[in-house]
C-alpha cells in the first residue's frame, strides 16, 4: 500500500485523511482493544512494513537521511489549547477546554537511507 499522504497536497488534506484512518481507532480505544489512537495508526503502517517511526531531526540525529521524494507519515501530535479558546477562557471562566491535535510528520526505517 502507497503511503496515504502522498497525494495529498496541503495541510487540510492530510487532516481529513488522518481523521478518517482514526475514526475506528477510537471506537477501538474506548472499548480497551488499543492503547491509543496513535497505537493503531502505527498498526495500521507497521502492516507495510513502517516499522521504526522518527521525525526527521531524530533520524538525522541518528546519521540517517531521508531519501528523495519521500512523504511524511502522519500520527496526532499532544493536544493543544485552541488560541481562540484561550482568549475566551480569560474572558470566560466557563470555556469547554477545547483542545486542537496538531499533526506529527514522522518517517519510517523505509524511508530513511
Amino acid at each position: 500500500m502507497a503511503n496515504l499522504f502522498d497525494s495529498a497536497k496541503n495541510i487540510q488534506e492530510k487532516r481529513a485523511i488522518l481523521k478518517e484512518l482514526s475514526k475506528p481507532l477510537q471506537e477501538l480505544t474506548k472499548i480497551g482493544r488499543i492503547e491509543s489512537v496513535n497505537a493503531g495508526l502505527k498498526s495500521i503502517y507497521q502492516s507495510d512494513g513502517h516499522i521504526e517511526l522518527k521525525s526527521f531531526y531524530e533520524w538525522k540525529k541518528d546519521g540517517k537521511r531521508i531519501k528523495k521524494g519521500e512523504h511524511a507519515l502522519c500520527l496526532w501530535g499532544k493536544p493543544k489549547q485552541k488560541r481562540e479558546e484561550q482568549e475566551q477562557e480569560e474572558q470566560d471562566s466557563n470555556n469547554d477546554g477545547l483542545e486542537f491535535f496538531p499533526i506529527c510528520y514522522v518517517f519510517s526505517n523505509l524511508q530513511v537511507q
